[in-house]
């Protein structure tokens, strides 16, 4: 075990069984340890029709999850809910008190509780908050029927007052993947950190990157190859010696070996201007290349090894500025950017711009021959193929930094603030 890490004693049984995921569940962060965003059994979309709209006691800034007829949001305010996917609640489990905005040196959540989106995985959720005890980074296990704690486990890294625990939670190999970064301004020391935390026994593993800062901070956290090993990308940060694997793409095993690795060729300046490449999470692609892309707007398409520094396939300039998460179905991968959402076709190796809708987009999510995302207060939904608009429906103001929908079937739940909005197809 990690000296910095330590186990906290299971406090409570289950009596409950959990009911098993279907295969087309919302288990994790975009529907799959991929992050492919791919809704795998939605129907032809026909418009948006309000099932539900449910207050939460706090901001959400998780994606929801959708699993076993029920829908799971969690909230800055240490709450986790179940709904029925018509709405109706399960129940809602609070955690403990939120960390207060005063309390940390910067930032920009208050209060600060659960922001990385959990996981469904073995019967059990699993979500990490934020307590002000302390405060300290707790992982929890929630029995998904009745709500009711069956497990607990500190995973707090080195320095657990300006590390935030933003991108989501990824579970394979046993274990649970828990990312962290900075907080919003890049006060104090932090490290890109992953811990591993086994979901038997409690054991824990614990990466950590050797540069200053170089958070692991974007909302899609890890992402998982065909193989099983995990990718990470980082943001700007400064030393050791010369890269230290800032704004770098790294592959980790499922051990937190790293293996190889891929930065810009101008990773040095990008940092200097707060320039993140890791303001999305890496997409591996079907063939073991990967996908990338930053707040310098390029694309950069890897090869199967990384290709080290300045090692890309291809690089082109694709929009101003991409932040959240992409989406991939096909050849085609979809990239939320802050004044546009953009379809990328890929061909060899290479790729071009195939449609571009103008207006900020968040995450986006594919369902069958559409794509959902959130644009400001707005649902929207836009043709696969060419990018025009199907339908739009306001969810109100208040959504939070990279809102990402959710889907199964044809229901699409959509954050929005402090509610939960459910819509099925038309």
């Amino acid at each position: 075990m990690h000296p910095l890490l330590r186990l906290i004693p299971v406090v409570l049984l289950s009596v409950f069984a959990a009911p098993a995921p279907a295969p087309a569940d919302w288990t994790t962060y975009q529907g799959a340890t991929s992050r492919a965003g791919v809704v795998a059994d939605a129907p032809p979309f026909a418009g948006f029709q309000r099932r539900f709209s449910q207050r939460v006691d706090g901001e959400i800034y998780t994606q929801p999850l959708i699993s076993g007829g029920r829908v799971y949001v969690a909230t800055e305010n240490n709450s986790v809910y179940a709904f029925t996917t018509s709405g109706a609640l399960v129940f809602r489990r609070h955690l403990g008190a939120p960390v207060p905005g005063k309390d940390l040196p910067c930032g920009n959540i208050n209060p600060s509780g659960i922001t990385g989106t959990p996981v469904l995985a073995g019967g059990r959720l699993y979500v990490v908050a934020f307590l002000r005890a302390g405060p300290h980074h707790i992982l929890f296990g929630l029995d998904p029927v009745s709500g009711r704690v069956v497990s607990r486990q500190r995973v707090d890294p080195a320095n657990r007052i300006t590390q935030q625990q933003r991108g989501a939670l990824l579970a394979d190999h046993g274990r649970i993947y828990i990312p962290f970064g900075g907080l919003f301004g890049d006060c104090g020391t932090y490290h890109g950190v992953v811990v591993s935390a086994a979901i038997v026994g409690g054991r824990t593993s614990i990466f950590s990157d050797p540069a200053r800062k170089a958070g692991i901070w974007t909302p899609g956290g890890l992402s998982e190859e065909p193989d099983g090993n995990l990718l990470v990308a980082t943001g700007n940060g400064s030393g050791p010696g010369n890269l230290g694997y800032i704004n770098s793409v790294m592959r980790l095993s499922p051990g937190l070996v790293r293996q190889a690795y891929w930065a810009p060729s101008d990773w040095s300046s990008l940092s200097r201007s707060d320039t993140d490449i890791g303001s999305l999470e890496p997409l591996p692609l079907p063939d073991g290349r990967v996908f990338q892309a930053g707040k310098d707007g390029n694309g950069y398409l890897l090869p199967r090894g990384l290709g080290h520094i300045g090692g890309e396939l291809f690089k082109a300039g694709i929009c101003d500025s991409a932040l959240g998460a992409p989406a991939l179905s096909g050849s085609m991968v979809l990239v939320p950017c802050a004044s546009s959402l953009v379809a990328l076709r890929l061909s060899g190796d290479r790729f071009s711009v195939a449609w571009r809708r103008s207006g900020n987009a968040s995450t986006p999510v594919i369902a069958g021959s559409a794509a959902i995302y959130i644009s400001g207060d707005q649902l929207i939904a836009v043709g696969l193929a060419g990018g025009r608009q199907l339908a739009s429906v306001n969810v109100g103001g208040g959504a939070n930094s990279f809102p990402a929908p959710a889907g199964s079937g044809d229901l699409v739940v959509a954050p929005a603030g402090r509610s939960v909005i459910g819509f099925g197809g038309g």
